[in-house]
């Protein structure tokens, strides 16, 4: 008797692929911790420890686990299943300490993002037919956004799991586990209440087994203890954190990382995102035009069947988060895998030509990989960081910008002044950068979190807006004297200079859709990406910039 079947060989096949593409330079910042979110679930991580017993572990007053019990977490508003399981693997594989609890987060996240592969064939399995089957699961394999978060060690590859996961249970009438797993959901993130109404389509005809809410209710209970005080009260620094949280997604309220969202288009910020960043443009072109022609040359029923319930969803989250005020790229991701499952839906109804779907497939394939190479050549605030202790003579003062990560990392002898460019304009702000720009030798701008942002809304920073774009348009005793960047596309040597395609965004200067630079550091062909949203770049790809001052 055969243990593989033909089918599972495939699908092996292609997690393993998806595996190794996540895994890809696990370590694409050298230990430098340099996702702020990840920085600080390490960070809680690694100061946590195992309770003595199961008694302890339920009593959130003296858990050794509970992130609350320490002075410096006391705002946590985060799963904590992920950094459980990741801690109690710490502890079990002796990877207990700062820099290897982030490789091993990451290393969990990527596995659990391809375990979205498996999941994909077993619901596909449900609604298609012949090769159609494994074609979600191939197409999600080289998505660009589940690449990129599955390199961090955060929670939202563990809450896409989850969900499709329940998504899966629910689609084989498998309803006990379902409702588990939709609680284990809620234990990586709070928003995986937006689930609930996928959840009363399936519970249309059998509505009693809206009772099995309660093995939600168990599963969170149990791998979210601390946002309970007791066994069924809820923790008032939890609620008060969800409060302030909720607050900082107020466009009125002063949040530096906020004012990235403001002037923005709704829906239409997140589809651009979604389709040139998160899907890639091969399949998100592909998508539309198919989309658009299911819809000139098919009947619309409405039938309350798995294909509709998976529109449904990818409908609603979208529409939901995209009309929202902050609208980040990852809290689409529970939607990458059903969005899919619509275009093998879509190839699969139109009947179209293998041919043609592996060639999309193809070229989806190469956009995943100048994506990848990123993490084939040093994080740019890493080569930043050797060229400034390198080449800068050591008793110079550099900036900063606050809310941004300093340069050089790690330990220097360097005088930093961080310049509070995010802070309202007003005199005495101004009356500080100054005092502090006659003192700076080099403006180091780590990353485009300011520059980019401040000059969109200069009714709300006229002044910082100005000093941008009298920066980058040389008005100002600060020169350009090198960049670092690191975009997507393909190293080439042998053209000896970088050819950048896409659209640059320097504030105060005319921008260009194509620009040569010969002085670069990896010569090759390049999709410029500084117009995606902040997140897609900042972390593991930032451009930095160094400005020397003329005296």
């Amino acid at each position: 008797m055969k243990i593989f079947s033909k089918q599972k060989i495939i699908i092996i096949l292609i997690f393993l692929f998806a595996l190794i593409l996540r895994l890809s330079n696990i370590n694409w910042d050298s230990d430098n911790h340099l996702h702020p979110d990840e920085r600080f679930l390490t960070m809680v991580t690694n100061d946590i420890s195992l309770p003595s017993s199961l008694i302890q572990y339920f009593d959130s007053a003296t858990s050794p686990l509970n992130p609350y019990n320490y002075p410096q977490y006391q705002f946590f508003v985060y799963g904590t299943f992920p950094l459980f399981l990741t801690k109690i693997l710490a502890v079990f594989l002796n990877l207990n300490n700062y820099n290897q609890i982030a490789i091993l987060g990451r290393a969990l996240s990527a596995l659990f993002d391809s375990g979205n592969i498996v999941l994909l064939y077993l619901i596909s399995k449900k609604i298609l037919k012949s090769f159609y089957i494994y074609l979600p699961s191939l197409f999600y394999s080289v998505l660009i956004l589940p690449l990129q978060l599955s390199h961090f060690f955060a929670v939202d590859t563990f809450l896409s799991f989850f969900l499709l996961l329940t998504f899966a249970f629910f689609s084989y009438q498998l309803f006990i586990p379902a409702f588990i797993f939709f609680g284990l959901a809620l234990a990586c993130k709070i928003s995986a209440l937006y689930f609930v109404p996928v959840i009363l389509l399936f519970l249309v005809k059998k509505p009693k087994k809206i009772i099995y809410f309660v093995f939600t209710f168990i599963a969170f209970r149990i791998f979210q203890p601390y946002v309970f005080s007791s066994l069924f009260a809820p923790n008032s620094l939890f609620i008060a954190n969800i409060k302030t949280l909720t607050s900082f997604s107020d466009p009125n309220a002063f949040y530096p990382p906020g004012v990235q969202w403001l002037n923005r288009i709704p829906l239409l910020n997140s589809f651009k995102n979604l389709t040139i960043w998160g899907l890639g443009l091969p399949l998100s072109f592909s998508l539309i035009f198919f989309l658009f022609r299911f819809l000139l040359k098919s009947k619309i029923e409405f039938r309350l069947n798995l294909p509709f319930i998976i529109s449904f969803w990818t409908l609603f989250l979208f529409i939901y988060q995209g009309s929202q005020h902050v609208h980040t790229m990852r809290y689409f991701l529970p939607i990458y895998s059903s969005i899919c499952l619509v275009f093998t839906l879509l190839l699969s109804h139109l009947k179209i030509n293998k041919t043609i779907i592996f060639f999309i497939f193809f070229l989806s394939s190469i956009y995943a990989f100048s994506f990848l190479s990123i993490y084939s050549r040093p994080n740019s605030r890493v080569q930043a960081s050797y060229w400034i202790k390198n080449n800068i003579p050591q008793n110079s003062v550099l900036s900063s910008e606050y809310w941004d990560d300093a340069l050089p990392l790690g330990y220097s002898s360097f005088q930093s002044i961080s310049l509070p460019l995010f802070d309202p304009d007003t005199p005495q702000k101004w009356a500080q950068i100054n005092y502090s720009l006659d003192q700076i030798d080099f403006l180091v701008l780590s990353s485009n979190r300011l520059w980019a942002t401040i000059p969109r809304v200069p009714d709300k920073y006229p002044i910082a807006s100005k000093f941008y774009n009298n920066l980058f348009s040389q008005n100002t005793n600060f020169v350009k004297l090198t960049e670092f960047n690191s975009y997507p596309g393909f190293s080439i040597p042998q053209i000896k200079s970088c050819y950048y395609f896409g659209p640059s965004n320097f504030p105060g200067v005319k921008n260009s859709w194509f620009s040569v630079d010969k002085d670069c550091y990896y010569p090759g062909l390049y999709l410029r990406d500084d117009t995606a949203e902040e997140a897609f770049t900042v972390y593991d790809h930032p451009k930095v910039l160094i400005f020397s001052k003329q005296k």
